[in-house]
């Protein structure tokens, strides 16, 4: 079984802002069926809310945890795109910052989703429980 508790910070440079709703439950991987790998777990409860300022320039969303997943276990992230932007769609996080969203257009003010899925293999095994952040940026590309 393995469990990953999201805590979600946001930050932004200059006049946007990002801000998250708060932290989804613990995903907890405990269904498996003999000759198959484990069953995903899902979360979406979670939002997130970016502002951006009337600048003539557009802006980009990324997400990283603090630490890489065990071997044979992925973290997902799939976040729904303002109007007139750009979701990635399912970006498997680790310690780099991956794009999520980008073309976020100038004077947006939006709330949107985020689905994260726990998936892993059966070669991962019996991991303990442990906890990622997840960091959230709005940038200029």
């Amino acid at each position: 079984m393995f469990a990953v508790l999201l805590l979600i910070s946001g930050r932004a440079t200059a006049a946007q802002t990002m801000a998250v709703s708060g932290n989804p439950g613990a995903l907890h991987i405990t269904t498996a069926v003999p000759g198959s790998q484990p069953t995903s777990v899902s979360n979406n409860t979670t939002t997130y809310t970016v502002t951006t300022p009337n600048a003539n320039k557009t802006y980009r969303i990324t997400a990283q945890i603090n630490a890489n997943m065990p071997t044979g276990v992925t973290l997902t992230a799939t976040f729904a795109a303002p109007a007139g932007a750009t979701s990635i769609g399912p970006v498997a996080l680790d310690v780099t910052a991956r794009n999520v969203v980008t073309g976020v257009p100038k004077s947006t003010n939006s709330t949107q989703n985020i689905t994260y899925q726990l998936s892993a293999t059966a070669a991962a095994g019996v991991i303990a429980s442990s906890t990622r952040l997840v960091t959230l940026t709005v940038i200029t590309p």
